[in-house]
């Protein structure tokens, strides 16, 4: 490399806490059998390898930025390169080093059950219960990142691409490992500094040998001088209550415990992204295939898909990301339960079993929240569908749905998108609508030209109820 005399440094520290369960697997079982198991270090903790989070900042920094007036040399000096087979350009070592993530406070570690469901009979398939190791949110790891600056480098161009991370991972705008849009890896940089050794002061030299950190070498994180995001976001935060009771079943094993209860992560009653996820999914493929399309091929793109084996087809990664459900205020209540035999529709022997719901009263609240990144009109107007379907009580959550289980009346919903905000509120038998209801009602429409509907569908029939009230 011509001109590689290193002109300086950078030092990037602070801590990195979960907001939400981390699944970072080995990719193997261990010995008690379950199916994903963490990263942990020697002492058994889990940890985040640098690969990790290299690959989320590096997926962030190339498909969510604008960067087309940046040189993509100068930015492949920051990343690195690998060699081209169609040049002579010789490969680049990344200028962007970072450390592994080693905890640094008293982390939980717990594994939760999955079950894979067939869409087409909306039942568990057989055999296909899994389970898998999640590192609880509140866990905290140390964050150590360096940047090297050469007489090659562009110096402007690498502080405004430091400065864009640090916004990015203070303002948790990168996950970390798995099921990402299912509302996992989500974290925040706190206690952030930035560091800056000019190695044309001796004692700048003499600093960074020594790893001393001092005030004279602080540099300030400019959040005006970055990136613009190129990500075009519909967000949505919408607040039900529950009707009757509800229960994602997660299993103890010990006696003294009931066979299912509901849940929990860190004592919070939560419903995962993956069963939201899950029932979005299912209910979208059954609205776009009542108006006669072919709903499994058309959401692959929205929701997400790859093949069972590699050449199956082309992956597509989700657009559309959920949140894990905080339930706020529930109400728990063991309930005892036979099975029934069907022939003889008597109590079959041995078989009690009990399971212990939660439960709402007029303080539960179940808020969820999600957004589609570069959205087109349609999904919008199909996400519009769904929220309707889920606050009407059509879409229940969770499992036991034929008792009645899982069924929800909304009761807020804020939506934000192009710089504006949509609110519907219940009040009373009747809604509150906050914003231009002939916006919202385009979305709907182009989901109904997407699919040629004809005549008045379900796309309307919410947006233009009587309920309203201006």
């Amino acid at each position: 490399m011509n001109n590689g005399k290193v002109k300086g440094r950078f030092i990037i520290c602070g801590k990195l806490r979960l907001e939400s369960p981390l699944v970072i697997g080995t990719g193997e079982k261990d010995y008690l059998n379950k199916d994903i198991v963490v990263q942990k270090d020697e002492n058994g903790l889990p940890y985040i390898p640098a690969s990790s989070i290299y690959g989320a900042l590096r997926h962030y920094f190339c498909h969510k930025l604008k960067l087309e007036q940046v040189d993509k040399k100068k930015s492949e000096y920051f990343w690195g390169s690998a060699k081209d087979q169609s040049s002579n350009e010789d490969t680049l070592q990344s200028a962007f080093l970072i450390e592994d993530l080693c905890v640094i406070n008293n982390p939980v570690v717990v594994v939760r059950d999955g079950i894979e469901i067939d869409h087409r009979l909306g039942i568990a398939k057989d055999e296909g219960k899994f389970n898998y190791e999640v590192v609880e949110p509140g866990a905290e790891f140390s964050f150590k990142a360096e940047v090297i600056l050469r007489e090659v480098f562009s110096k402007e161009i690498f502080i405004k691409t430091i400065n864009t991370l640090i916004k990015a991972l203070s303002e948790s705008q990168v996950q970390l490992g798995s099921m990402t849009t299912k509302g996992f890896g989500r974290c925040r940089l706190l206690d952030y500094k930035l560091y800056e050794y000019d190695f044309e002061k001796a004692t700048d030299v003499i600093a960074w040998f020594k790893a001393m950190r001092g005030e004279a070498l602080l540099k300030e994180v400019d959040f005006k001088n970055i990136f613009a995001s190129s990500c075009r976001r519909l967000k949505l935060k919408a607040i039900f209550d529950i009707k009757g009771s509800l229960i994602v079943k997660s299993y103890s094993g010990l006696p003294s415990k009931s066979d299912a209860i509901h849940i929990s992560s860190n004592g919070q009653d939560i419903i995962p992204g993956t069963s939201l996820k899950g029932a979005f999914r299912a209910r979208a493929i059954k609205i776009i295939n009542t108006i006669g399309s072919n709903g499994k091929e058309l959401v692959k793109e929205f929701f997400g898909w790859a093949p069972d084996n590699p050449k199956g087809g082309k992956k597509h990664k989700s657009r559309f990301i959920v949140e894990e459900v905080q339930i706020r205020n529930a109400l728990k209540e063991t309930q005892f339960r036979t099975k029934i035999d069907r022939f003889t529709g008597g109590v079959i022997k041995s078989a009690l079993f009990d399971s212990t719901p939660i439960w709402g009263d007029d303080k539960t609240e179940v808020v969820i929240n999600c957004q589609i990144d570069n959205y087109q009109d349609w999904e919008v107007g199909l996400l519009l569908l769904l929220l309707k379907d889920l606050w009407d009580g059509d879409l229940a959550l969770g499992g036991e749905k034929s008792t009645g289980r899982g069924v929800l009346r909304g009761k807020l919903a804020e939506i934000h998108v192009k710089d504006k905000q949509y609110l519907i509120k219940k009040d009373g038998e009747h809604l509150q609508f906050s914003g231009n209801k002939a916006e919202l009602e385009k979305f709907a429409h182009a989901f109904a030209e997407k699919y040629a509907c004809k005549g008045r569908g379900r796309e309307d029939e919410w947006l233009e109820t009587e309920e309203y009230r201006d």
